[in-house]
């Protein structure tokens, strides 16, 4: 009898693997290489608008590309959440477990989800208004914040997902920030960006003859085959922005390329420190 009974068993048992068993492993498999493949073919949207953001525009201001960017992390974490969800459903329907071992394994993971959702959906609802207001994109300078607990931070945009925004700092650092936490983003590359410089000059000097020499070097710098292509609009002095008591501070101004203000800014201050007062 008890031959029997334990043949049944192993009958069953070796039925069940054929049938619900392969298919749970070919549910599991097939869902591990789709979110592979979705994988790949992200990457590859994403090497491919790299390319073509540089064919168009070798300097890199192309905001369309950027949105298709920040499109492409979008769609592929929700097909690969939709994909995982979809999965775990059908494994759980095919187990056929107990309404007994079902209901307490559903209260727990129902708990679990009550407390983390709230946080989740916030996140997604907040990366799906950054993308359909297009706030920033893959590539876009951005300056971001106030976080907890390291304030600001400001750096290029890698990744943008339904969930999560991923910066590289200027100084290489990788911040991983949840979408619900971007209570404030400043696009430094959006349109074109305004280079500032305050430079003080002595006032014993010729203020007047200082003011043309800064003058004629914005002038230089903008029809420099070399910086022209950054230049928008000529750097001029904009007059005298503070009087010290040994110095004036004159304020230059002018209108660069988005994200290159930094760039110029560079260049002029180096050219001012070449040539010298007059």
């Amino acid at each position: 009898m008890l031959l029997i009974v334990a043949a049944e068993r192993t009958t069953g048992a070796w039925n069940w693997i054929k049938d619900e068993g392969l298919i749970i492993v070919t549910i599991t498999s097939g869902a591990f290489f789709l979110t592979r493949i979705i994988g790949l073919i992200a990457r590859y949207q994403a090497r491919r608008i790299e390319r073509l953001r540089a064919k168009v525009d070798p300097l890199g201001h192309n905001p369309i590309g950027a949105y298709q960017g920040a499109l492409v992390g979008a769609a592929r974490w929700g097909l690969n959440f939709t994909i995982a969800t979809v999965a775990f459903v059908w494994v759980l329907l095919l187990l056929n477990l107990p309404a007994s071992a079902v209901v307490p394994m559903v209260s727990v993971i129902g708990a679990g989800l009550g407390f983390g959702a709230q946080q989740i959906v916030g996140d997604v609802l907040a990366g799906i208004f950054i993308i359909s207001e297009r706030q920033f994109g893959v590539g876009d300078v951005v300056n971001v914040g106030p976080l907890v607990p390291v304030g600001w931070v400001e750096g290029r945009v890698e990744e943008v997902t339904l969930r999560v925004t991923k910066v590289r700092t200027f100084d290489g650092d990788l911040f991983t920030i949840a979408n619900g936490q971007l209570r404030q983003t400043m696009n430094l590359s959006r349109d074109w960006s305004r280079v500032l410089i305050t430079v003080p000059v002595s006032r014993d000097a010729d203020l007047d003859a200082t003011i043309d020499q800064l003058n004629r070097i914005g002038a230089e710098i903008a029809r420099d085959p070399e910086w022209a292509p950054l230049i928008l609009e000529a750097p001029s002095v904009l007059g005298v922005d503070d009087i010290a008591t040994e110095t004036f501070d004159l304020r230059f101004s002018g209108r660069t390329l988005a994200a290159q203000q930094w760039k110029v800014a560079r260049e002029i201050r180096r050219r001012i420190a070449v040539e010298g007062a007059p």
